[in-house]
């Protein structure tokens, strides 16, 4: 079911609350790196460095 598990358990939906400049700029951010939006936030929270 869904997507395959690629960190060693399933993500979950979290709500975060941030101003659409800055939601564009961190799209923006995960795009330049070539990653979803959604991985780019793994990368930071897990290891607290950026995917380059």
């Amino acid at each position: 079911m869904g997507r395959p598990c690629l960190h060693g358990q399933p993500k979950a939906a979290h709500t975060i609350r941030v101003t659409d400049t800055a939601w564009d700029g961190l799209k923006r951010l995960a795009s330049e790196t070539g990653v979803s939006l959604s991985e780019y936030l793994e990368a930071l929270g897990k290891n607290g460095t950026l995917p380059s």
